[in-house]
């Protein structure tokens, strides 16, 4: 929002200034000279805007990176983490099946 009003008051500026040097009465050579020093002035002054506009997106997306880089480490973190609790999940019903294999033999056996 901050960039938007910046640049448009630089355009308002230039714009009015443009039509203040045009109805001012003075010889053609003057207001064509106003007019040049009102384009080079209003030049300058969109430079420093771009300027601005290009270090704020540069800071933004310096940030935006680093907020990323985070967010993977951190979605990492949890995946390796339900690796971990998957495994030992699986582990537990393994166990549990083996105990009631072993369970079911130990009656076939007493049954036979």
């Amino acid at each position: 929002m901050k960039s938007q009003s910046v640049i448009g008051f630089i355009f308002g500026a230039a714009v009015g200034a443009c039509v203040g040097i045009l109805f001012a009465p003075a010889k053609g050579e003057e207001t064509r000279q106003k007019l040049m020093e009102a384009a080079s002035e209003g030049y300058d002054q969109a430079m420093e805007g771009l300027d601005e506009l290009s270090h704020e997106a540069s800071v933004r997306y310096r940030y935006a990176r680093i907020e990323a880089n985070k967010l993977k480490k951190t979605l990492m973190e949890q995946g390796n983490e339900l690796k971990e609790d998957t495994r030992k999940a699986i582990m537990e019903q393994l166990a549990k099946l083996e105990a009631a294999l072993s369970k079911d033999e130990e009656v076939a056996e007493k049954e036979a």
